[in-house]
């Protein structure tokens, strides 16, 4: 039987790892930024999807409150800016796949950078958890294991012997 104390300690270590950053509200512009940046003529399995959803989620829930803030806060902004940079009066959620993909290109050339900021913080940490899965990876042509030709040792020289 366990101490109280280990009970308190338990339940501490358990909700620290439930931590997420974005609400139910958020979770479907979050998955329609990471359709249009990760499908393009191949359409991704439902569950794949909401898995790599899961795991952006977590991946940020991980970091500084002060970056989890800023997260949640620029993801604001791309859901709206949809009637500032394509003339439509809906969420981002809300658009058509070509009209996402005509949004992202919009913001990633936009002449304000802030708008091409607020794209790239989205996309690089994106594409570093999507690119995570080793199946993936050997797709793109990543050798994974069997990378001999990146293996190069550093030759040792005599005097260090």
């Amino acid at each position: 039987m366990s101490s109280p104390e280990e009970d308190v300690l338990a339940a501490v270590r358990a909700r620290d790892f439930r931590r997420t950053t974005f609400s139910q509200r958020q979770l479907p512009a979050l998955r329609a930024i990471a359709e249009a940046l990760v499908t393009a003529d191949v359409a991704i399995p439902e569950a794949r999807m909401a898995a790599f959803v899961a795991d952006f989620d977590d991946y940020v829930s991980r970091s500084s409150k002060t970056l989890r803030f800023g997260f949640v806060m620029l993801l604001e902004v791309v859901r709206f800016l949809p009637l500032l940079l394509i003339g439509r009066l809906a969420v981002f959620e809300d658009l058509s796949p070509t009209d996402r993909d005509r949004m992202l290109e919009k913001m990633e050339s936009h002449r304000v950078t802030l708008l091409a900021l607020i794209f790239v913080a989205f996309k690089t940490p994106m594409m570093i958890v999507w690119f995570e899965d080793p199946a993936l990876l050997l797709e793109v042509g990543y050798p994974g294991e069997a990378r001999s030709r990146y293996k190069r040792l550093l030759p040792i020289s005599k005097e260090a012997a």
